[in-house]
């Protein structure tokens, strides 16, 4: 499967189209059928102001012939590069790839690998470390252009000159990597520099070709974060860190810089959805920070996780510490860390005591409270949808509430950008209006994506025929199923009881077991273990990981009536029984369980109306 972009022409071709008035509404257009929504204005004023200033430079450097590509999705995600301009390295047969990154930005400032865009303004991301981050997943995950000439330029061309000099990557100290591949330019003086180094770096010889070339290169699956959670913890970077992923990363280092100065405590709240990357925003600020030595911990309320994180960082036993729970803090030394890093904050409890003893009348601290204090930079990274069982409190509000309440500041950031579901946030989208988890506007009709597989199982078995095929493959599989049928303990013979009873179709939960039962993994371990295929996993052995295709099982539990009905006496789990605000808990357990996939996923209702709604609303039955 190939790239994708909203538009592909010769810089003479996309001349002549901008100087037609309706090239705008082509491209929104072209959006709206792309990504099922309209564009955002702020991106429509850098299509109208941005895209021309690059065209006229390209024109007036006689490189009309330069193939540009508008709006490119970048590889294992939503993120869209600008603009990419494809040609021939003058003198040479290699391709050449340059991609720009426009701002209309017409005053900043630096703040140490940060920028302001106003005096008394948020330190952002840095726009040369935004790009840098394109650069790096198309190295990763397109191998043809590791053979190509590969730059980036960021094209200020509102700012006054003298400002961008300020913050060119070797004036800011910004990584030697990012000063090798990326350039900034500004208005005035800049525009002849700039023209300089596309003559530089492009010819318009054979680009029609190489810009086929691009589009068509086949794309590299990404690492699941567990296959490369050793060497980003211990050696190095390992993923790209795009737009507010990197942002997030940026101003996390920055507050540590910032705390040993005695700067006021600042509390960062990163929220996302599934597959935003997350978790790999805070093991590549863990590794970081630790091979810096900064004293930082990962902290979770998650024994599968925490217990993965373990197993595939490999490290020694004292250095486990680096990995801990939310429950550790309650007799910390305030500030005796410099960073805590909170994983999957939604599992926040109350307080970390499960009881006051009988003579201790005082309320025990909250959680949250016990973290913020803990360390001089608290980092709470959530998905407010992830909430799946009674106790679990973790909220933007809550964070919010108690910054207020304690005296420190609050920098909220919103991870817009999908990484799991093959880069579909359409896919995501459908299943919380699909699961009423949001407005849906109408009926939420499926419409099928290009790279991301979905199907509507007839059976039990269909489906796990289905992902069996995918694991002879080579691909990870896993099935999940609501807690709709008891857990027993292994057998006696170390074998695991048939608990999950659909038809004549019987299968085993994950297990028990504190370790190993012969190949049969733990259930902490089961997402992640080659042999946890076989057994049905819940949200608690699911709940952060990820697999290449996802099998949902939707248990009685959650029952399609002309409308979402929720039954607690097919849910055995007690934690989610006794919540409150069942329904939820129980939506959000299916959002979660559909949402694992990174190329693919097979839904199947037990309940007939229930699936007979998912083929209603178009999607395609396996086999079928």
């Amino acid at each position: 499967m190939g790239l994708q972009c909203l538009y592909q022409g010769s810089a003479s071709e996309l001349a002549a189209a901008i100087a037609c008035d309706d090239f705008i509404d082509d491209l929104r257009k072209r959006f709206r059928d792309a990504y099922w929504q309209d564009p955002d204005e702020r991106e429509v004023r850098s299509w109208n102001n941005s895209i021309p200033t690059v065209v006229r430079l390209l024109t007036e450097a006689g490189l009309g012939e330069v193939q540009v590509l508008l709006e490119l999705k970048a590889p294992i995600t939503d993120v869209r590069m600008d603009m990419v301009l494809v040609g021939t390295f003058p003198e040479t047969d290699s391709g050449s790839v340059v991609v720009v990154e426009n701002k209309q930005w017409s005053w900043l400032q630096p703040d140490g690998e940060m920028v302001r865009l106003r005096r008394d303004g948020i330190p952002q991301l840095h726009p040369a470390n935004q790009l840098m981050g394109y650069l790096q997943v198309l190295r990763g995950y397109v191998p043809m252009t590791r053979d190509e000439k590969l730059c980036g330029v960021v094209n200020l061309h509102n700012a006054p000159a003298h400002l961008v000099e300020a913050v060119r990557p070797k004036q800011q100290g910004l990584e030697k990597l990012v000063q090798e591949w990326v350039a900034v330019y500004g208005a005035e003086a800049h525009r002849e520099e700039l023209k300089e180094v596309l003559r530089r770096r492009l010819s318009g010889a054979n680009a029609a070709q190489q810009a086929e070339t691009l589009l068509q290169a086949p794309v590299k699956p990404g690492h699941g974060l567990m296959t490369r959670v050793a060497e980003c913890v211990r050696e190095r970077t390992v993923f790209p860190l795009l737009d507010e992923q990197r942002e997030a990363y940026d101003y996390v280092r920055h507050l540590v810089s910032a705390s040993k100065q005695g700067a006021r405590k600042e509390i960062v709240a990163i929220l996302g959805g599934p597959g935003t990357g997350k978790s790999v925003i805070a093991v590549e600020l863990l590794g970081t920070l630790a091979r810096q030595k900064v004293d930082v911990v990962h902290a979770t309320g998650s024994r599968s996780f925490t217990r993965t994180l373990w197993k595939y960082a490999g490290l020694p036993g004292k250095q486990r510490g680096l990995f801990t729970y939310f429950n550790s803090f309650s007799d910390a030394t305030p500030n005796d860390l410099d960073v805590i890093i909170a994983d999957e904050a939604h599992r926040l409890r109350k307080t970390s005591h499960s009881r006051k003893g009988e003579d201790d009348l005082r309320e025990p601290p909250l959680q949250i409270d016990e973290l913020i204090h803990a360390a001089r930079v608290p980092v709470f990274l959530l998905d407010e949808h992830q909430v799946v069982r009674r106790g679990e409190v973790g909220s933007l509000d809550l964070i919010r509430d108690s910054a207020e309440r304690l005296g420190y500041g609050v920098r909220e950031i919103n991870l817009r950008h999908q990484f799991r579901c093959a880069g579909s946030p359409e896919y995501v989208d459908w299943i919380e209006r699909l699961l009423m988890l949001r407005p849906s506007n109408g009926r939420p009709d499926w419409q099928p994506l290009e790279n991301f597989t979905l199907y509507v199982a007839r059976d039990p078995l269909a489906m796990e025929n289905y992902l069996k095929a995918r694991v002879a493959e080579n691909h990870t599989a896993r099935i999940a199923a609501g807690f709709c049928w008891p857990w027993s303990k292994p057998n006696a013979d170390g074998t695991l009881p048939d608990d999950v009873r659909i038809g004549d179709w019987h299968r085993p939960w994950n297990s028990q077991a504190t370790d190993h039962l012969g190949d049969i993994p733990p259930s902490p371990l089961w997402a992640t273990d080659p042999a946890g295929f076989g057994q049905i996993g819940c949200v608690y052995s699911a709940q952060g990981f990820e697999y290449a295709y996802a099998g949902v099982i939707i248990g009685p539990d959650l029952v399609w009536r002309n409308g979402w009905q929720s039954d607690r006496r097919y849910n055995v789990d007690r934690d989610q029984n006794q919540a409150l605000q069942f329904s939820m808990v129980i939506r959000n357990t299916y959002r979660v369980l559909a949402t694992r996939g990174m190329r693919g996923a097979v839904l199947y209702a037990t309940d007939p109306a229930t699936n007979q709604l998912l083929v209603d609303l178009g999607v395609p039955i396996l086999g079928e």
